[in-house]
């Protein structure tokens, strides 16, 4: 058989192999996630000494470990008052969603609670709402989160 010949049978049957396996793709992403903004009110107060503010999401409370808290892979931008947010999140209820800030020079304490989801400012209302992701509904939105940095004490 010519070599021309043999490829024009491999490549087909090599073709028809793949479509036929499963390929791994890994790890994947979430496509369940917890959206919203953070309000900061009074920029003006902010401390020096705040570094970073993430957002997390709490399975319980008091978290017990690293797994029970998914959170922003980044710090939100301190320079706006308004900064959209979005936490991928798996398909569970969270008892806590809120915003948490780190001290320079300091490693991240997540109980240094700046905000949360269910404070409101206007009716001084400090309960927190409970954000639930199911397969139905696998991304939360709007889930606002008010900081206030007037609040705020080292």
């Amino acid at each position: 058989m010519k070599p021309l010949v043999k490829y024009f049978f491999f490549l087909p049957t090599l073709c028809l192999l793949l479509i036929a396996c499963k390929i791994d793709q890994g790890l994947g992403t979430l496509d369940s996630s917890i959206t919203g903004k953070v309000i900061f009110l009074h920029p003006e107060k902010r401390p020096d000494y705040v570094e970073a503010v993430r957002v997390i999401a709490a399975v319980k409370l008091p978290p017990e470990s690293l797994g029970d808290v998914v959170f922003t892979y980044t710090s939100l931008d301190l320079s706006r008052e308004e900064v959209e947010y979005r936490i991928p999140a798996p398909i569970t209820s969270y008892e806590l969603v809120a915003a948490v800030w780190k001290e320079k020079g300091k490693t991240w304490n997540y109980a240094n609670i700046l905000g949360f989801y269910g404070y409101d400012p206007v009716n001084y209302k400090f309960e927190y709402e409970k954000v639930v992701l199911t397969k139905e509904h696998p991304v939360a939105k709007d889930i606002d989160i008010y900081c206030d940095w007037s609040l705020l004490r080292p």
